[in-house]
């Protein structure tokens, strides 16, 4: 099975396609899943990674399932370190 091109980061997807879509501020959303903004912000960034447990968060408070979230940013990380090894 061949990887996307060029994946899109975990934090990117949630913004566009579950904030934005439900007109959902990262403050109201950061509140639901008891997160700090700052955090939220930064995984919408890109400056942070899902981890397990935001992957649990993320999928309880948006119906899908954990394995969504850790498969995105598995997804991203292996692009992520073939384009450095590329690179060296």
């Amino acid at each position: 099975m061949k990887s996307p091109k060029n994946p899109f980061h975990p934090g990117e997807i949630l913004l566009e396609e579950f904030l934005e879509p439900a007109d959902i501020t990262q403050t109201e959303f950061a509140k639901k899943i008891g997160w700090t903004r700052a955090r939220l912000n930064e995984l919408i960034r890109g400056k942070r990674g899902v981890t397990a447990d935001a992957a649990l968060d993320l999928a309880e408070a948006l119906g899908t399932t954990a394995k969504v979230w850790m498969n995105l940013q598995a997804t991203w990380d292996l692009d992520r370190a073939s384009r450095r090894r590329k690179a060296a």
